[in-house]
């Protein structure tokens, strides 16, 4: 290092070395935060959902929306499985977050082998969907729809005109998966079993027997066996066993031709959702890893030659 440099470290001001302390720490947190995604990814095997164990997996296969309403971007109006987006307003030299949301809808993950239940809520998302523009702010922009022929000039040229000042006082930023995108997951598989089973039967059964309930009248009519206006606890007790067998009726039927899936957050451990390749996930968090270690040794420099001389 020149020596005319290090004498201007030297005598640089308290907050030119907060700053660079504050460079080097997130280098590091942003150091180990790759460093532990990257192993994650390379050391958890791919699980088939068929056969996969219960418990911390990874699966791979393809994003699919569940039967019933759709799951609509709010910017884009675009059908998605998941969706994140942000709006920011100007606010004289610096942007300011206005409105902002994340999707905790459920969606599908299939592969050759069957079908799982994605609960996307607390995930690490990395996505190829991600789209940014400028706008007035007169309404909601809809007309800009997910569209991946968009080329890095295109987003290039746009940021340069925001700087510009030659753009809306409106930033949006929405990122996307598509149904029918690969998807890649690592989280806590587990499968509804028997006791699962059991468990919603009870709750089927305390949920009827509160609907009798509201409705006194129907209910003394199907269990008030002497007809004295009053349901003892015999009557009572025959109404519970009723509302068991209804409830044991309706799961009978979804029992036997679902075996369903899901794979959510785990506790204290990562949960990554990705429609990138695996092997782009790996190379992204070693470049990340790198780019931070490489920010905390160079901000340590810097602070050690600040702090190797008078102030």
């Amino acid at each position: 290092m020149p020596q005319d440099l290090i004498v201007q470290l030297q005598h640089a001001s308290l907050g030119a070395r907060i700053a660079v302390g504050g460079i080097a720490l997130v280098g590091l947190i942003a150091g180990f935060h790759g460093l532990r995604r990257y192993r994650l990814i390379e050391d958890v095997p791919t699980a088939r959902i068929r056969s996969a164990p219960q418990g911390y997996v990874e699966l791979v296969g393809t994003a699919d929306l569940l039967p019933g309403p759709p799951i609509v971007s709010p910017l884009t109006q675009t059908t998605c499985c998941w969706y994140s987006y942000k709006v920011e307003r100007r606010r004289e030299r610096h942007w300011q977050v206005v409105q902002r949301g994340t999707s905790d809808e459920l969606f599908l993950l299939r592969d050759d082998t069957g079908e799982c239940v994605v609960d996307p809520e607390g995930a690490s998302v990395q996505s190829l969907h991600r789209q940014r523009w400028s706008g007035s702010g007169a309404g909601q922009p809809a007309m800009y729809r997910v569209d991946q022929r968009l080329g890095a000039m295109a987003r290039g040229l746009g940021r340069v005109l925001e700087g510009l000042d030659v753009v809306g006082d409106h930033r949006y930023e929405e990122t996307v998966i598509l149904p029918g995108d690969p998807l890649y997951v690592i989280g806590w598989f587990e499968s509804l079993d028997d006791s699962d089973w059991a468990e919603s039967e009870r709750a089927r059964a305390a949920e009827l027997l509160r609907e009798w309930k509201r409705q006194p009248e129907t209910l003394r009519e199907r269990f008030d066996h002497d007809r004295n206006g009053i349901i003892d606890q015999d009557e009572w007790e025959d109404a519970r066993r009723a509302a068991r067998r209804r409830a044991r009726e309706e799961l009978a039927e979804a029992r036997a031709r679902t075996h369903v899936h899901l794979i959510r957050r785990p506790e204290g451990r990562q949960f990554i959702l990705s429609n990138r390749p695996e092997a782009d996930l790996v190379r992204h968090f070693r470049w990340q890893a790198g780019l931070g270690f490489a920010a905390f040794f160079v901000g340590l420099g810097l602070l050690a030659a600040m702090f190797s001389g008078p102030a």
